[in-house]
């Protein structure tokens, strides 16, 4: 493997291994959603609404499963479907409020850093930090994209 490899690795690891990853299956058994079904959630928060093609197109998957994943929050009061204002035949998914507040209480426990992270130094996290924003400053599908959470810009700001 290469550096780069290596580098994703490790983030890759951290994200869907170890602490994160008991948190996201805290996550799942006490709200009984899917992962998939979370960060549907989770991606909407990020917007006022977004067509289910376009949702689709921006998660790599078929249409279908999306049709699947809105049918699973609707269940729940989580989100609603509504018909595009320009083009009725396109549908819009939109969260409740009930979605609302749960993909807020997702994102607080979802933001919270595995403990490791208390091996870097300040200036480590700075650098850390930079870099990271560096790499998603470059991918186009993360700069099109808002930011993680509306709550993230009031922490970065800080």
């Amino acid at each position: 493997m290469g550096l780069a490899e290596d580098a994703f690795d490790r983030l890759r690891r951290i994200a869907f291994e170890g602490e994160h990853a008991e948190s996201m299956a805290a996550l799942g058994a006490r709200t009984q959603l899917a992962p998939g079904v979370i960060k549907t959630l989770v991606r909407l928060a990020r917007t006022d609404g977004v067509a289910m093609g376009e949702m689709a197109r921006g998660m790599g998957c078929d249409p279908s499963y999306i049709t699947a994943l809105v049918d699973d929050l609707a269940a729940h009061g989580l989100a609603t479907r509504e018909p595009d204002p320009i083009d009725r035949r396109v549908k819009t998914i939109v969260l409740t409020r009930k979605g609302r507040a749960l993909a807020d209480e997702i994102h607080s426990v979802l933001s919270v850093p595995p403990a490791a992270f208390a091996a870097l130094t300040r200036t480590e996290l700075r650098q850390l930090l930079g870099l990271l924003d560096k790499v998603v400053a470059a991918d186009p599908g993360l700069v099109a994209a808002a930011p993680a959470h509306p709550q993230a810009l009031k922490a970065t700001a800080s």
